[in-house]
């Protein structure tokens, strides 16, 4: 009978033998030193896994080796200065990964859908040289689209971001896009060209009543859409366990290549995840290797 002394002994008695065994969960990391460099041999016990102010046990650390699923963004404003590093970043990882190219001028445009066709990704790639610079990408918009189809079982997820700013205006919200990142699974990199956060330009023309409030309404939402961009691109990348790089051009190559160098080199870490701690609390991944910093989703999956 259900709930019986002799099925609760029985319970206990597993419990104190150590059959039943705790719930656990894994999480993909990466490592880098202080140079940001990835690191790629770090033992588990030089990692340390918290929530909610407590030490998890880990259960094991081992390479993480399914294939890669990336999706790659391109808001390059059709200036083709990003054609070479996504050359490098791809040549890195083929045979590791399949890649979906996205244009980003003005409305996202699917260059490419995910392939791993050398060939095909290579003609791909050939298109998004200099293409007649225009501004106002629409790059809310493609974020959102790459969370909806980035995830699929058996694969890693990832989002590349490659901007150099001058967005256009929108009226989706940071908090939605970080949301559906987060239910995605996917890490998010960003690559900001330098410049790309000055704010834009002030819209306000002539000395007319009418033309200043327009001008100031303009600005108001000039102000708040970048505001919610900067919080999917700053905020979003870390909780995701990526990070957004701000890059001179001459250094475009190296950063992207720094980034395939960590998704090479990620980590599984499983641990042990105790009664009272729930899918969504806060997660805190570390090294305990000095100079070595750990990029890890900041909450703990489902």
């Amino acid at each position: 009978m259900a709930g019986s002394p002799s099925t609760s002994l029985r319970s206990l008695a597993s419990l104190r033998a150590g059959t039943i065994q705790p719930r656990t969960r894994t999480v993909r990391v990466s490592a880098t030193d202080k140079n940001g460099r990835a690191v790629g041999d770090l033992q588990a016990d030089e990692f340390q896994v918290k929530s909610g102010g407590k030490t998890l046990e880990i259960v094991s650390v081992r390479p993480a080796t399914s294939p890669l699923r990336i999706a790659l963004i391109v808001a390059d404003a059709g200036t083709g200065a990003f054609q070479l590093g996504l050359a490098h970043f791809m040549q890195n990882l083929l045979g590791h990964a399949e890649f979906a190219l996205i244009s980003v001028i003005v409305q996202p445009e699917m260059v490419i859908d995910y392939s791993t066709d050398a060939g095909k990704l290579s003609a791909a790639l050939g298109r998004l040289g200099r293409r007649g610079v225009q501004r106002g990408a629409q790059l809310m918009e493609a974020l959102q689209d790459a969370t909806k189809d980035v995830r699929r079982e058996t694969t890693r997820p990832v989002i590349v971001v490659m901007r150099i700013g001058g967005e256009a205006t929108s009226a989706i919200t940071g908090n939605d896009v970080r949301g559906q990142l987060r239910k995605s699974g996917a890490i998010l990199y960003v690559i900001s060209t330098v410049g790309a956060q000055r704010p834009a330009p002030s819209q306000i023309r002539g000395t007319d009543n009418i033309s200043v409030q327009q001008g100031q309404l303009r600005d108001a939402e000039l102000a708040e859409s970048a505001s919610n961009l900067a919080l999917v691109l700053g905020d979003g990348s870390t909780e995701s366990g990526g990070h957004h790089d701000e890059v001179v051009s001459t250094t475009l190559v190296t950063s992207l290549e720094r980034v395939a160098d960590e998704l090479l080199h990620q980590y599984e870490i499983t641990y042990a995840v105790p009664d009272g701690v729930k899918p969504g609390d806060k997660l805190s991944v570390s090294s305990k290797r000095k100079g070595v910093t750990v990029h890890a989703p900041s909450r703990l999956p489902n």
